[in-house]
């Protein structure tokens, strides 16, 4: 390590060294690329000095900048995709910036027709962003984001090679890149890094989020040393600009439709607007930007779990899986959102001043009525009336200035996550202890109650009314908090030798500071057993709530006293499963739950839960340092080199508590448990990060990219708590944190092949390769033996101990992928084709990982049969890898008419692995859906369009399997769903 940081030092010397001296004469050259016909700027157009190295890219924002070039006279040539190509002279004196701006005309003015379409605008764009980028990436350009029609930013970045998601209620929730898990993944909104919105994991959503205000997406899928490391699928950025030059405003109002919206079919609805204007000689700029929309995710599901007979015999090497049980779930949801931004930009003679400003938050409100039927002939009921906020904040002062020919950048940044779940109230239905069984199976299933399909069993049985009671209701709140406070600060130095060999020296570091409080409470009243629950139904019956009609007779809370004979589930799975809903029994009066709640928490009734309260609270910190080095070397016109090495050191500060329950509450005001706080500071790690990219140009038509690249997976906030929860009522359970977690190192490999032209437009086709070493998993084994868990705890000597807890994995885990893309449009065509435009992907991934477990084995037979524990392996894929997927948009326009149909298709994905069995695995069905969107300019107005929008077109559900087999383990209708809405932008 020593002799790395030598030769990082050496190296830093001469090259500023080199670059200072050489920037003594030279000059620099500046401007924009624009557009001829409409002004509109080109982002990411290439800018080269003919026969040299020397050049730039455009930013975002269509300006380019070229430094230290030496003095002299020279041809500069520009490119853009999709327009002819232009040759300016210019002449460079030492000392001194001279400006050139740059207009192109569209390619297709060769056939002395301007036929550019908006679609075919917004392809371009993200092309040359994308063949501009110094490391491999994918881009949704704001034109793309405006005509597809999509709810929230996760389901615009699903568009692009290589991404899944994590779907909720109809939605796309989170982004699974390459086949990564989300928390393998960062989110960033302008560059500000998103904090975690999940209850366990790093991993962040972006429903909160609509993409009418954005104005592009960047998914970066290779890192430089300049980005953090933990990125080990990849980067979305999701941009917001700066205010353009004059006023500039954009207005879309919708109104929509939900086919599962009962009450209201037509109350979804949103609105957005854009306002920014440049003011004291376009020297300031400002923007502001909001949204506010309501949308009804109403879905019936189903969902089944299964079990093993191990004495069975196998089939087809496979052990028979069983039938346990069955749910049924009838959600009435809804969803808000909103959000919004407000930019600042100050343009000085040598830089620029950002300040940038963002929210996003979701709330939700739902009602869920369940059934849960087993095949022991069980049932239960439950009622859940729940409302949670995700929300998002990021807060980021940043600037860029130019001093002694260096270009120099900072962030200052504040980002801020919230979770509220101000009480999830459940109340709880079953058969009596002592009763009747639940239900009862007709013929046609008797005895073979297991193995027959859910919808089989759920048809064919007959709950019974007698012995039904209320057996608890339950609360569960829940507030999180995490911050992130974090600045940096980076050097850019350019130097060139020769004219052939030129580039930037580029060197930074980062200083962030976390925090996250997890503070959770759970409360309960148990009303079917004696003790407690007779006295509070005493007192319910006789004094605070009569009128209810509880009877002396009734020994206990009957279920039907708080049925709402008046609930309508409706056509339960849109009727396409052969399902009825009165396979719902004794739908619950919302108000009834609330009062008995209301009424236990009165009266001294409602007992903390320590499993609820405890677990989960945690207070966390983490102080993080990274620093880097790296150069972009450009070599002739053919080469650039880009070899970095980052460095990043972090120390976890943990404080969280130890609960040790010893039995069950018989008084009001008793404890049957104790707990104490637990303090950790000592899990503390550092890391060097060596990244190489190659990029090569032989021609002017194909770009090939190779890159080596190290990233990190750092522990989940969870896993790595030092919470321990020991339940000794029972058989011993231990639940506990790991804080002796590694972080988990992986080996990414990269090769990319682009053909690019103005015919074929962009066919990409790339490999990618990952070795994931000490990839960190959950894990449940049996015990006596404390030093399996570091003798945090006294296990009991006489007795095994079940352990729920996470571990890092011995052997190496492998992703595997290919990922193919083109983008074109047929401008060339004769006639009305010319207006259309393609856009296809496909990504076929593989991995392979092993799973530890204990697996009970039996040794003997007869009364001489005892069990062992066998602690071993077995193999599987990665969780929410799937092994293909792929994007299709077909999108026409003529005229002032413009239409796109879209087609998604995600294959089966795992979604958990079993602890033991591979025939227990849950995967999610193929996922495949049809979206159209269609707008039409009006004559009265420039500026003005109608627009329709069609989500789900054919109303395809989720679908979820348990093994190979493919053994319906779930089931989700949520219906079609259609915007119809006008924009007016000027």
């Amino acid at each position: 390590m020593k002799v790395s940081k030598i030769i990082l030092k050496c190296a830093i010397l001469i090259l500023f060294m080199s670059g200072f001296i050489l920037a003594q004469g030279s000059g620099r050259i500046r401007g924009k690329v624009l557009d001829k016909e409409t002004g509109e700027v080109l982002p990411g157009a290439n800018v080269l000095l003919e026969g040299t190295s020397i050049g730039a890219a455009a930013s975002f924002e269509g300006e380019y900048y070229i430094r230290s070039v030496p003095p002299g006279n020279y041809t500069m040539v520009v490119k853009y995709l999709g327009y002819k190509d232009e040759r300016i002279p210019v002449t460079v004196v030492a000392g001194k910036t001279i400006e050139v701006d740059v207009e192109l005309e569209y390619v297709a003015l060769e056939t002395g027709e301007v036929v550019i379409t908006a679609q075919a605008e917004g392809q371009m764009e993200a092309i040359n962003q994308q063949l501009s980028a110094n490391t491999i990436k994918n881009i949704v350009s704001s034109d793309r984001i405006k005509d597809i029609p999509d709810v929230n930013a996760a389901e615009s970045v699903a568009r692009l090679p290589g991404i899944s998601l994590i779907r909720s209620g109809g939605e796309g929730q989170k982004v699974t890149i390459r086949g990564l898990s989300p928390q393998y993944n960062v989110m960033m909104v302008n560059g500000v890094r998103l904090q975690s919105t999940d209850r366990e994991n790093r991993s962040v959503d972006l429903n909160m989020i609509a993409p009418n205000i954005l104005s592009g997406i960047e998914v970066t899928k290779v890192l430089t040393a300049d980005m953090d490391a933990d990125a080990v699928g990849g980067t979305v950025n999701l941009r917001i600009s700066k205010a353009r030059e004059g006023l500039h405003t954009n207005f879309s109002a919708q109104g929509g439709y939900a086919s599962l919206a009962n009450d209201n079919p037509y109350g979804n609805y949103r609105i957005a607007a854009l306002v920014s204007n440049r003011v004291f000689d376009n020297k300031l700029g400002i923007q502001l930007s909001a949204y506010i929309d309501n949308y009804n995710r109403n879905s019936d599901r189903l969902s089944a779990s299964y079990t093993t007979n191990v004495e069975s015999i196998t089939n087809e090497g496979l052990i028979p899986t069983l039938l346990n049980d069955v749910n049924i779930y009838d959600d009435v949801r809804d969803r808000k959102r909103y959000g919004g931004s407000l930019v600042f930009d100050y343009q000085f003679s040598n830089g620029t001043l950002l300040l940038n400003n963002f929210i996003g938050s979701l709330k939700e409100h739902q009602i869920q009525q369940r059934n849960y039927f087993t095949t022991s002939y069980d049932w239960r009921g439950y009622a859940t009336d729940r409302e949670f906020t995700n929300t998002v904040i990021s807060n980021a002062l940043q600037g860029e200035f130019e001093f002694l020919n260096m270009n120099m950048d900072f962030s200052l940044s504040n980002s801020i996550t919230t979770q509220r779940h101000p009480g999830d109230l459940t109340l709880d239905m079953r058969t009596r202890s002592g009763g009747v069984q639940g239900w009862v199976p007709d013929s046609v299933i008797a005895g073979k109650e297991n193995q027959v399909s859910p919808s089989v069993l759920l048809n064919h049985l007959q709950v019974l009314e007698q012995d039904k009671i209320v057996n608890n209701v339950n609360t569960l709140k829940r507030d999180i908090d995490e911050t992130a406070q974090s600045a940096i600060f980076n050097v850019k130095i350019p130097y060139n030798f020769f004219s052939y060999i030129s580039g930037d020296l580029k060197l930074g570091g980062k200083y962030e500071r976390n925090t996250r409080e997890n503070d959770e409470t759970a409360w309960y009243i148990d009303v079917d057993r004696g003790g407690l629950a007779l006295d509070f139904n005493t007192l319910l019956r006789d004094v605070i709530w009569t009128d209810l009609g509880i009877s002396k007779e009734d020994n206990g809370l009957k279920a039907s006293l708080f049925a709402d004979p008046d609930y309508d589930i409706g056509d339960f799975l849109s009727g396409e499963e052969g399902i009825g809903s009165n396979v719902f029994y004794n739908k619950v009066s919302i108000w009834k739950m609330h009062r008995l709640a209301d009424l236990a928490k009165e009266y001294g009734y409602y007992l903390p839960d320590p499993l609820g309260s405890t677990q989960y609270d945690y207070n966390y910190t983490r102080n993080f340092y990274a620093f880097y080095f790296m150069t972009e070397m450009k070599i002739g016109k053919y080469i650039t080199f880009l070899p970095g090495l980052r460095y990043e050191k972090y120390g976890f500060d943990y404080t969280a508590d130890s609960t040790y329950v010893f039995g069950r509450l018989t008084t009001p005001g008793e404890y049957y448990y104790d707990y104490k706080e637990v303090h950790w500071d000592s899990t503390k790690d550092d890391n060097w990060f060596p990244q190489i990219l190659l990029r090569i140009k032989p021609t002017n038509w194909l770009d090939i990219r190779l890159a080596s690249t190290k990233s990190i997976i750092y522990p989940d906030y969870r896993a790595v708590s030092p919470y321990l929860f020991i339940d000794t009522y029972g058989d011993p359970v231990l639940r506990m944190g790991n804080p002796y977690l590694k972080s988990a190192i992986t080996q990414n490999y990269d090769v990319y092949v682009s053909v690019y032209d103005n015919y074929i437009g962009l066919f990409t086709a790339g490999l990618f390769y990952k070795e994931i070493e000490n990839l960190i998993v959950p894990i449940t084994y049996f015990t006596k033996d404390a030093s399996k868990i570091n003798y945090r705890y006294p296990l009991t000597p006489n007795q095994r101990t079940t352990v729920y807890t996470w571990t890092n994995l011995e052997e190496k885990s492998y992703v595997r992928g290919i990922e193919l893309d083109w983008q074109t449009h047929f401008w060339f065509l004769p006639s009305f084709l010319k207006g259309l435009v393609l856009n296809i992907n496909y990504t076929h991934i593989n991995s392979e990982t092993r799973y530890p477990y204990f697996k009970s084995v039996a040794i003997g037979s007869g009364i001489f049969k005892k069990y062992t524990y066998i602690d071993t392996t077995r193999s599987g894929r990665l969780i929410n890898q799937p092994n293909d997927i792929l994007n299709l948009t077909i999108g026409y326009d003529i005229g002032d008419f413009s239409a796109r149909l879209s087609f998604q298709y995600t294959d089966n994905v795992l979604r958990s692995a079993h602890t033991v069995y591979q025939e227990l695995d849950s995967y999610t069905a193929p996922y495949s859906r049809w979206d159209f969107t269609a707008y039409q300019k009006l004559p009265w107005l420039k500026g003005l369009q109608v627009y329709l929008n069609i989500n789900n077109i054919t109303n395809r559900p989720d679908r979820q399997f348990v093994s190979v087999l493919e053994k319906l383990s779930g089931v989700e209708y949520y219906g079609t769903t259609a915007d119809l809405g006008v924009r007016y932008s000027f």
